[in-house]
């Protein structure tokens, strides 16, 4: 697999989120990886095994699994605009904390 460069956005105003839920990577291929616990029903080990499975990259950032978004919107399809804002936010490179 190739590099792997992990961002996270700032928190919310009056809201705290653990870094791994702020935080995406992107490939240099430009593949983005979103946490695996979005899945919310599934736990994130399960989720990781599916996409594992299905011969999709997965990666393990801040003891959390990651996933491909593209991989993640198949499956999951009711966090579709959800993953498309992270997606959009790694293309424009919006970001506030790098690694």
């Amino acid at each position: 697999m190739s590099n792997i460069r992990w961002f996270a956005v700032s928190n919310p105003e009056y809201k705290r989120y653990p870094e791994w839920r702020r935080s995406f990577g992107i490939t240099d291929e430009g593949v983005v990886f979103v946490p695996a616990a979005m899945a919310g029903d599934s736990p994130e080990l399960h989720v990781m095994l599916c996409a594992a499975n299905e011969g999709q990259a997965t990666a393990v950032h801040l003891n959390h699994h990651f996933v491909p978004s593209n991989w993640l919107k198949r499956e999951l399809p009711k966090h579709h605009e959800l993953i498309e804002i992270i997606e959009a936010r790694a293309r424009n490179e919006d970001i506030t904390l790098i690694y």
